[in-house]
């Protein structure tokens, strides 16, 4: 945390760390930021163009107009506040600032997962379960800043003496478990992670019948001892046994058969204890992730069961998370953000300061065309789980498709580096260098060695899009339009995100032409997209490809995802709505009443 802040206007600048809006903090470049900071620093001086070049881009030859380019990029998105930037002309620049100390830091707990003391060591995910459960009852029943058990879990043993310093958590939450039988000894202890001082301790021996009081117990002396109310979470009684099932099955699996294999214990589990909240919960939660990977033929069937589910969980628990996270999974890819948007504000609602829930706030804003705030939200969720990898890599894209490049660039190296084998991050990475012509990146990403190792997935036609990209002939290009066309005449459907990029190729008559003869969506055979981002519009509204956007036409296409009916109803404008060369808020009035496409084949 800087010693010093900067009050400009009504943002407030961390000198090197970042730029708020309130307590958002602004997707601004890492060279802008410093531009602001060396600015703020000279207390309203004047700062010459190269004593700013002298400590922004030491001992690198830039263009001249690299100032410029930042500055313009501040102003624009500083809003009112940049009338408190001054351009001295042939001298340099001034900005006109309050110095203050900055507020004490913010309050974050980690919750590591308790040690496993019992001679069993299949107890290991009883032990997780438990400090799973009771990080899950401090964020839904208070108002703690909570860091994601993605990040907290990883560390084990000696590790956790480090916890504190890798996650940015002011306090820490350790334990241990010890089981025998029907019997549990849970000892737990809350540290103030920069005196180490014991804040609070306790230990429980109780029956497992009373573990959810006890987890309950916990949660209330920690959110006590951290000046928090806590409200408690209501919760049925459950058989020991049936509660062991439940912690084993609710683990999240990337592999779709392990997840099978879940779903099948959830199912005893709630035959078995049927008053049982979060057992329903999770069981949706479960079943919505296969639903997304599922033949489009099958969906109808398998949403109604993962309905019915819902309804049951939330007719025992109405703010339960996994069962309200589920219901956003269950709404088509477009046409329904209406109640997409209702949706996400019921999680909210009942779980503020979750990670899972800044991740899916992010990507829904991608959809709906803030990129600037999905940036903001997947950035909130990357500080409270700076281990998590959808969270890291997420915010590295959106921060790059909102137009902090450079920032967001750093972020998905850093990602692709950690974890190789996530596709998304590969994918990203090649869109990045693609677009900036680093093709010796690409070319090692797209190797088949690599490919083979780790696969491109749903991402595989994105090697077609680079050979566009890298050869700019018009025969090359040409390719890229025909294999959309081919498509289009053999199904009849289109996925809307495909014109972005042969709007960029030069073909915008041609792409539109597409668009008006073609479905949106699946058409049912086996080249279907799959997965979450499938025929989302999120691509749509990526800052750097503006070819699409700029034709009032893309007006006309977003009246038929269901966008241009949300935008007026909510008046939750898309950030392209100020850079469009035509009006684009009278445009969408006009497309008002063009027929809204309903997803499917």
């Amino acid at each position: 945390m800087p010693s010093t802040e900067y009050r400009i206007g009504h943002l407030t600048l961390q000198p090197q760390r970042q730029l708020l809006d309130g307590a958002h903090a602004l997707p601004v470049g890492g060279k802008a930021l410093a531009l602001l900071s060396v600015l703020a620093e000279a207390h309203g001086a004047l700062v010459t163009k190269d004593e700013l070049m002298a400590a922004v881009w030491p001992g690198v030859i830039v263009e001249e107009n690299a100032i410029q380019v930042h500055i313009a990029a501040l102003r624009k998105l500083m809003g009112d506040a940049a009338t408190h930037l001054f351009t001295l002309r042939g001298q340099g620049y001034r900005l006109d600032v309050v110095a203050s100390a900055p507020p004490p830091p913010e309050t974050v707990l980690a919750v590591l997962p308790f040690d496993n003391l019992s001679s069993d060591a299949e107890m290991d995910f009883f032990s997780d379960g438990v400090s799973e459960e009771i990080l899950g009852r401090l964020t839904r029943g208070s108002k703690l800043k909570m860091i994601g058990r993605t990040s907290s879990f990883q560390f084990r043993g000696t590790a956790k003496a480090g916890a504190a310093a890798a996650l940015d958590a002011t306090h820490i939450l350790d334990g241990s478990i010890r089981r025998a039988g029907s019997r549990v000894r849970i000892s737990a202890h809350l540290l103030e992670a920069a005196t180490q001082e014991s804040l609070w301790s306790e230990q429980y021996d109780r029956s497992l019948e009373d573990i959810f009081a006890v987890q309950d117990e916990i949660s209330e002396r920690i959110a006590q001892a951290l000046n928090s109310t806590f409200f408690p979470l209501p919760t049925a009684a459950i058989d020991p046994l049936v509660y062991d099932l439940y912690l084993r099955a609710k683990v999240r699996h990337l592999d779709h058969d392990l997840t099978r294999q879940n779903i099948a214990s959830l199912e005893h589990v709630i035959r078995t204890a049927p008053g049982f909240a979060d057992g329903w919960g999770t069981l949706a939660l479960r079943r919505a992730e296969i639903l997304m990977h599922s033949s489009y033929q099958t969906r109808a069937q398998q949403r109604a069961i993962i309905e019915g589910d819902i309804a049951k969980c939330l007719a025992l628990d109405l703010n339960n998370p996994d069962a309200l996270v589920a219901r956003l999974y269950l709404f088509a890819p477009f046409g329904a953000f209406l109640a997409i948007d209702q949706a996400l504000a019921d999680a909210e609602a009942a779980e503020s300061n979750s990670a899972t829930i800044e991740t899916t706030g992010a990507f829904i804003a991608a959809c709906v065309g803030r990129t600037r705030e999905a940036a903001l939200r997947a950035s909130r969720a990357m500080s409270l789980d700076l281990l998590n990898n959808y969270a890291v890599a997420m915010t590295g894209r959106l921060l790059w498709q909102a137009g902090s490049q450079f920032e967001g660039r750093v972020i998905i190296k850093r990602a692709l580096e950690q974890w190789p084998d996530d596709h998304h991050n590969t994918a990203a990475m090649i869109t990045i260098c693609a677009h900036e012509g680093e093709w010796a990146t690409v070319d090692r990403l797209i190797d088949p060695a690599r490919l083979a190792l780790h696969p491109l997935r749903e991402y595989h036609g994105m090697i077609r899009w680079t050979a566009a990209m890298r050869d700019p002939s018009p025969a090359s290009r040409r390719r890229l339009l025909d294999a959309v066309a081919d498509r289009v005449a053999k199904t009849g459907h289109m996925d809307a995100s495909a014109a972005v990029a042969i709007a960029e190729a030069g073909f915008v008559d041609d792409v539109f032409d597409l668009l008006e003869r073609a479905c949106l969506g699946p058409s049912g055979d086996p080249n279907d997209m799959m997965g979450d981002g499938a025929y989302r519009p999120f691509l749509l509204f990526q800052q750097p490809y503006t070819a699409l956007r700029h034709d009032p036409r893309f007006v006309t296409l977003c009246a038929r995802l269901g966008l241009v009916e949300y935008w007026l109803e909510t008046q939750k404008w898309p950030d392209c709505a100020d850079e469009v060369p035509y009006e684009f808020r009278a445009e969408c009035e006009k497309a008002r009443f063009v027929p809204r496409e309903v997803f499917g084949f």
